[in-house]
């Protein structure tokens, strides 16, 4: 995902798409469930379908990103979307609009492949639909009961990958599952959690053949049925794929400001897929950069970060612990089972650190434990689980005295492999704050005034006033900038109160707390059943 914060203005004007037509004043907020197909081929233009409720048409749209162009259709819920070839890839994210309100974001997936739909009857082996090379396969788990099935040709020793978007990224309410098998049916190999809820199968072909990808799925929530899984909203795409596949990038971060040599991990790579540099100017505070080669399925969807980015030396566990300074973010994989890698770091008597390990939240299978031992090799500090929903690791350790400690990463389970990965940041203990919303979108009619809450969580007792504004407002609106104080009601909540003239047009705005000369910390929101947290905030400027 591409969070555009640089060139705001510029961004918006440019992403904007105009319809030609006149909007009926009475028309109620545009709403938008899900898109189908959910994707397009860099390069390519493709029909897709906006899939809600659209009692005027036609609308507008923003998109989060250059190169992504959308034209309204004529027939309502339709829109036309080019992709050119150098566009960002991954999820791109789209909000529809009127003069009455906007839909909230809803993603498009850019990728690299051909782009298929699948064809019903397709639920028996017989009946599989066939697929004749790589492809990405838009389709739907449209009834209950529903599996879907395709047959491609595999050559003795050919590397398959199928790879599942749905839960993860599309927020379809669904625990995918797929299955390898053979002309009869047999199954050969089957996976349901890879990523998240989202299924991912790397299969070598014993023999020259055709073999059969089986899909089918339960519902994310489970609930008391034992059928399988479906409803129209029950979105996919199938990735199945001989060629070159992204699953991830070492480092798991940038430097920001800093160029970045990654190394791409996946399947089917060749020489000049396997390695890549990130610019210095890419890695900007709220992004995230897609590492992966357009020429290549797949994500490497990494972060930017302020301190120093480091990669252990090579897999495999080390004889001695490797060094590192404070703050620091070290990258690695725990490659055989029962691996533990280790890192050494020096603290001051009494030097409070935060130090934590990501890999759940990264989409890899690894159940990290974190140990930190002393000199001696006493255990002074032990985390599994950061807390109840979070199987990722976090420690708050004070040094008991001056000295190098070691920092010991393990799973829970004794497991690993390529994607045990994990992603380990050690930093300066320091309380801090963080600002979300309950919604994205928000509406006023011209001339009046809206309040909006905004929640303020203070983590390790962060006690200092925050100023909290919106800024980057739309012409024509102005804002009243708010404190939260350490004590009260306000130091949890304030409300902006912000005010359109008579003349104030719509679009977006970002909310902001400051303390000092600290950078400022961005007020975020997320929507019911979805993973992703967004910061373009939506001000429809209704008409009077």
């Amino acid at each position: 995902m591409h969070h555009a914060t640089r060139q705001f203005a510029c961004l918006l004007a440019a992403s904007m798409v105009v319809c030609g037509a006149a909007r009926c004043a009475l028309a109620a907020p545009p709403k938008l469930d899900y898109f189908f197909p959910a994707g397009v081929q860099r390069g390519q233009t493709a029909e897709i379908a906006a899939v809600g409720a659209f009692d005027d048409w036609p609308v507008e749209v923003w998109v989060d990103r250059p190169g992504v162009q959308v034209v309204v259709q004529e027939k309502k819920g339709q829109l036309a979307v080019t992709v050119a070839d150098d566009a960002v890839g991954g999820v791109c994210w789209l909000r529809l609009f009127n003069a009455q309100g906007a839909t909230q974001l809803r993603p498009l997936m850019i990728g690299s492949l051909p782009e298929s739909l699948e064809a019903e009857p397709n639920d028996a082996a017989d009946a599989a639909q066939q697929l004749l090379g790589s492809t990405m396969v838009n389709g739907k788990f449209a009834k209950r009961g529903d599996v879907d099935t395709y047959a491609i040709a595999l050559k003795k020793g050919q590397t398959l990958v199928a790879s599942m978007q749905a839960n993860e990224f599309l927020n379809s309410p669904l625990d995918g599952v797929l299955q390898i098998a053979d002309p009869r049916g047999f199954v050969l190999a089957q996976n349901n959690d890879a990523r998240g809820l989202d299924p991912m199968i790397v299969f070598e072909a014993p023999a020259d053949g055709t073999y059969l990808v089986r899909a089918f799925c339960f519902p994310a929530k489970p609930d008391s049925s034992i059928d399988f899984a479906g409803a129209e909203n029950y979105v996919y795409r199938l990735c199945v794929t001989t060629g070159p596949f992204v699953d991830h990038a070492m480092p798991l971060a940038v430097a920001r400001g800093q160029t970045t040599d990654v190394r791409l991990v996946g399947w089917n790579l060749v020489d000049r897929e396997q390695t890549t540099q990130i610019a210095a100017d890419a890695a900007a505070a709220d992004d995230l950069v897609d590492a992966a080669p357009t020429s290549a399925a797949g994500m490497a969807l990494l972060p930017s970060t302020p301190y120093a980015v480091l990669v252990e030396q090579a897999p495999g566990a080390q004889p001695t612990p490797l060094p590192v300074e404070v703050p620091t973010v070290v990258s690695g994989a725990l490659a055989a089972a029962g691996e533990v890698d280790a890192y050494r770091f020096t603290a001051a008597k009494g030097q409070k650190l935060s130090i934590f390990a990501e890999s759940r939240a990264l989409g890899f299978p690894l159940d990290p434990v974190l140990e930190i031992v002393d000199a001696e090799g006493k255990s002074l500090a032990e985390n599994d689980d950061a807390a109840r929903t979070d199987r990722d690791a976090r420690l708050t350790f004070t040094a008991p005295t001056d000295g190098p400690f070691d920092v010991r990463i393990r799973d829970l389970h004794q497991r690993g492999g390529m994607r045990f990965a994990y992603r380990l940041t050690l930093e300066p203990h320091a309380p801090s704050f963080q600002l979300t919303l309950a919604a994205g979108e928000f509406a006023l009619p011209a001339g009046k005034t809206v309040e909006i809450p905004v929640d303020v969580k203070r983590l390790d007792g962060f006690a200092e006033e925050i100023q909290i504004a919106a800024v980057d407002l739309p012409a024509g609106v102005t804002a009243e900038e708010v404190a939260s104080p350490a004590k009260g009601d306000a130091a949890k909540q304030v409300k902006l109160k912000l005010t359109a003239g008579e003349n104030a047009t719509s679009g977006l705005l970002r909310i902001v707390g400051r303390v000092g000369e600290a950078a400022p910390q961005t007020a975020r929101f997320t929507y019911a059943g979805a993973a992703q947290s967004h910061q373009q905030v939506w001000l429809t400027v209704a008409p009077p």
